[in-house]
């Protein structure tokens, strides 16, 4: 099996992203940065933690197994020249795919964690191989509490079990990447449809190296 992780270009970026509710319907008004280098309006905008998909990226993408995601309607707000100096707000709508994994476990039973290389490292420099995400999260609980020790965590390999589900098309491991990884089914209909400006790695080594300490290696160890 083969997923990417999904690179969003940043040619068209949310700088501020506001919520506004009217009973149990959310409205995502998103403001773009008002620089000509970073406000086009692409099918996916660059945001972080969120996903603002054009409609059409939007139908594409329901269109595949997305287990852990909501949508809901959002504003795009750009900054556009009416004349000479003067710029007016004008509004285009998209939606906010967000992913809901972090309040569930079942990404992280997926995880073969004697197989993967996470570690927390504590203020002397300690390594600790963390053994479950349960681990994580008591080290977590114990940075918030007054314990002297403070942790810090990396993740190097990702390595997915036989829990792994290869149903899935889309998914996020919160705390341990930053990717959002889809499957060469989604990659593929996204590079037919010619969904603008992103990009896809399926090595670390494509991923600016910026970035690349927060995308750790993925592999399957099951077919």
């Amino acid at each position: 099996m083969k997923y990417y992780a999904l690179i969003v270009n940043d040619s068209g970026a949310i700088e501020l992203i506001d919520y506004k509710y009217s009973g149990n319907n959310k409205l995502s008004v998103c403001k773009m940065y008002d620089d000509s280098d970073y406000n086009s309006l692409n099918d996916i905008l660059h945001s972080v933690g969120e996903h603002i998909l054009s409609p059409r990226t939007l139908k594409i993408i329901q269109k595949f197994n997305l287990k852990e995601y909501q949508w809901s309607p959002a504003k795009v707000v750009r900054k556009e020249k009416l004349f000479n100096f003067i710029k007016i707000n004008k509004s285009y709508d998209y939606y906010n795919l967000q992913d809901t994994s972090g309040i569930s476990s079942e990404c992280y039973d997926w995880i073969d964690f004697e197989k993967s290389e996470v570690y927390a490292i504590d203020n002397l420099n300690k390594q600790i191989k963390i053994k479950s995400h349960n681990h994580t999260l008591d080290l977590i609980n114990e940075n918030k509490s007054q314990s002297s020790r403070i942790f810090d965590f990396k993740a190097e390999v990702i390595a997915f079990g036989n829990k792994f589900d290869s149903d899935v098309d889309m998914f996020n491991i919160p705390f341990y990447s930053w990717a959002t990884y889809i499957s060469q089914r989604m990659k593929n209909k996204l590079e037919e449809s010619h969904i603008t400006d992103i990009q896809f790695a399926e090595h670390k080594n494509q991923i600016g190296k910026m970035w690349k300490d927060s995308f750790p290696t993925i592999k399957f160890l099951r077919n």
